[in-house]
């Protein structure tokens, strides 16, 4: 197995080098690729995004606890994907903008520009944590490897190859990536899944839907605007369609990735309930690669882990260049050449790797990571899209950082005792509706 790792390693590495020289030539060739990707390849490149770590080992280990109606977890993002190639995926690549902080502001100005650039920032560098952490818990738990030395080897391939080649590595490797995910996952590992629930059923409490004991309508309604939001409005999944060919190609792969999405989750589910109708043990988070392997047995072990690895990465790599984008093109400005971008994935992966070190709790890192983003960001970006709606550009900034900052404190303090996801968009939709202008006073302004 650890021959295949580090053949995979070097395959993406190379991807990185022989990208490095076309990345070079521009902001635009390195952050989105000189917007040359059909439908296609935009399509696989935002469906490996989309599917990470909250796609397998956080919904797995959700599913285990909490059965069938964890769902909502995947189902959200899929919905949220939907609305995004339905209604927001055209107008977002007619903007011709680069990131979703230079959309934003658009529409309220400079100073909120770099207020949105500075959230998706930091939620891009909670979320290569994530990425991180679930990558070392998949290697962990299918290697004698030790965990630290994992963490940071495989935060340096992440960042050396999206330094490297920009957009245009990280959307190659995504369809090697995106092929892994679909042979490994969908082709081996789920069909054995099925076979092994034939055998051993799963507990009959894990099997309701759409709701259960352990999971109520307020549970589903929290993910909706946790996962869904995000998935309508995200700052990686913007910057797939803003480096799409055309409109067409970007709600083309919009709608896509919302099937690859619901995919994706139905195998996780059923792989988790394989897992624990086989009464695979260790550490919740654990519950998918191990029973990913142990249905594959030492034949498919290796290609399994791959795919595995593969799936972590595919989303590690995006929210890096995202990062890194709404830096060089959004903080620093214009003057900020190719290689502001790339010292800024090498500093945001290293501000990852050490919350990682410092977090190693791969549930709460992915808590942390969309409510951050989507308390603070979603909102004023949906409203910039709806007709003969406008808020003041001062309310707008201040909705982003109080939204956010309510929900921090909700997350860490607990004043309230209530979702913070929920509380910081309660916050940011109040502060929203005090900024709206009347149709004259937006007129004139």
């Amino acid at each position: 197995m650890a021959t295949a790792l580090v053949l995979y390693g070097a395959a993406v590495l190379l991807v990185g080098l022989f990208a490095a020289r076309d990345a070079s030539r521009s902001a635009d060739a390195f952050l989105v690729g000189d917007r040359g990707f059909g439908a296609f390849t935009t399509w696989a490149a935002l469906s490996s995004t989309v599917i990470g770590g909250s796609t397998t080992l956080v919904l797995a280990a959700l599913v285990a606890a909490k059965g069938l109606p964890a769902l909502w977890l995947d189902l959200a993002g899929a919905l949220g994907l939907l609305a995004l190639g339905l209604f927001l995926a055209a107008r977002v690549r007619a903007t011709g903008g680069t990131t979703i902080a230079e959309v934003i502001g658009r529409t309220y100005g400079p100073g909120v520009r770099k207020i949105a650039a500075f959230l998706v920032v930091l939620a891009e560098i909670v979320w290569f944590a994530l990425l991180t952490e679930a990558t070392q818990i998949v290697v962990v738990a299918t290697t004698p490897w030790e965990p630290t030395r994992v963490l940071v080897l495989t935060a340096a391939l992440f960042v050396t190859y999206t330094a490297l080649g920009g957009q245009r590595a990280v959307v190659r490797t995504d369809l090697l990536q995106f092929g892994l995910m679909v042979t490994g996952l969908l082709a081996v590992a789920l069909p054995l899944a099925v076979r092994s629930l034939a055998a051993a059923p799963a507990p009959a409490a894990l099997l309701t839907f759409p709701t259960g004991p352990r999971f109520s309508w307020g549970d589903a309604f929290a993910l909706l605007v946790l996962v869904g939001l995000p998935h309508a409005v995200g700052s990686d999944v913007w910057a797939k369609l803003l480096s799409a060919r055309d409109t067409r190609a970007a709600r083309r792969a919009a709608l896509g990735a919302s099937l690859s999405k619901l995919a994706f989750g139905l195998a996780t589910a059923t792989i988790a309930l394989a897992g624990v109708a086989r009464g695979v043990g260790g550490p919740a988070a654990e519950l998918f690669p191990r029973t990913v392997l142990l249905l594959a047995g030492p034949a498919l072990a290796p290609l399994l882990l791959v795919a595995l690895v593969a799936t972590m990465q595919s989303s590690a790599d995006s929210v890096l260049l995202s990062a890194a984008a709404a830096t060089s093109n959004d903080l620093l400005g214009p003057k900020a050449g190719v290689g502001a971008s790339r010292l800024a994935v090498v500093a945001y992966g290293g501000l990852g790797l050490a919350l990682a070190l410092a977090l190693h709790d791969l549930i709460e890192t992915f808590r942390l990571g969309y409510t951050l983003f989507a308390s603070g960001l979603i909102l004023p970006a949906l409203v910039a899209f709806l007709p003969r709606v406008r808020v003041d550009r001062r309310f707008a900034g201040a909705a982003m950082l109080l939204g956010g900052g309510a929900a921090m404190l909700e997350r860490f303090l607990h004043p309230l005792g209530i979702d913070p996801v929920l509380a910081g968009t309660g916050v940011n939709a109040l502060v929203l509706v005090l900024g709206l202008r009347k149709p004259r006073d937006a007129a004139n302004a």
